[in-house]
């Protein structure tokens, strides 16, 4: 009987026992520098108000492992929140050239070019960040259209889709963010880095370099 008590003691202390050595890396780690068991979007909050390291993310640490998703998953999110806080792309570096990556570059990129540009629907409508609109009428003869954001749409266009095309030049410098999106798909296009160089803003010429270097090729996400 005693013998049969000891068991079940032994038994019933293995989950103490290991709760406690669990909770005791955790406090570890924490000594040791280490986030433990941060929610990634806190965590990325942190570093951005802190101007921190972002490979913070992937010192990210939990105490038990949980249902939900895995460490690995939490430290990649770490990284695409936090680059999306600071509208920053190398950070988007750290995860490509995983799909998660093209995911945090396409959104880093959108971000940078908020209130810009103008966009084509299947609707055959063209909607700009100005709130201009038109009837999509083809890129043949930009002329056609009236509005300037308009054109310059139909320039970025030819630029982006025709083979030997090149019309950034004729959109105009200031805002310099309209021919930086255009010379930004020129390079993508010829799938040449060095045309990237020309793109002014620092954080879309990263976008630039980065799709060039890892991919190489135009993507609509992007």
């Amino acid at each position: 009987m005693r013998r049969a008590l000891i068991i079940l003691g032994t038994i019933a202390a293995i989950p103490v026992l290991l709760a406690v050595l669990l909770l005791g890396r955790g406090i570890v780690l924490q000594l040791m520098g280490y986030p433990v068991d941060i929610p990634p979007s806190e965590l990325a909050d942190e570093i951005a108000a802190e101007n921190g390291d972002p490979l913070r993310c992937r010192r990210l640490q939990q105490t038990v492992p949980t249902m939900g998703p895995s460490l690995a998953e939490k430290r990649m999110l770490c990284f695409f929140l936090l680059a999306q806080k600071k509208k920053d792309p190398s950070i988007c570096e750290l995860l490509l050239p995983s799909e998660y990556g093209w995911d945090c570059l396409g959104t880093v990129a959108s971000l940078i070019y908020t209130g810009y540009g103008c966009s084509s629907y299947a609707s055959g409508e063209i909607y700009c960040s100005s709130g201009v609109r038109g009837r999509n009428t083809g890129i043949d003869d930009c002329g056609k259209y009236k509005e300037a954001d308009l054109k310059y749409w139909c320039y970025v266009e030819r630029t982006r889709t025709l083979e030997g095309v090149f019309d950034c030049d004729k959109i105009p410098a200031d805002p310099p963010i309209l021919r930086d999106e255009c010379q930004r798909w020129y390079a993508y296009k010829l799938k040449d880095a060095s045309l990237c160089s020309s793109i002014r803003d620092g954080k879309l010429r990263k976008v630039c370099e980065l799709k060039v270097k890892y991919r190489g090729s135009g993507s609509s996400a992007l």
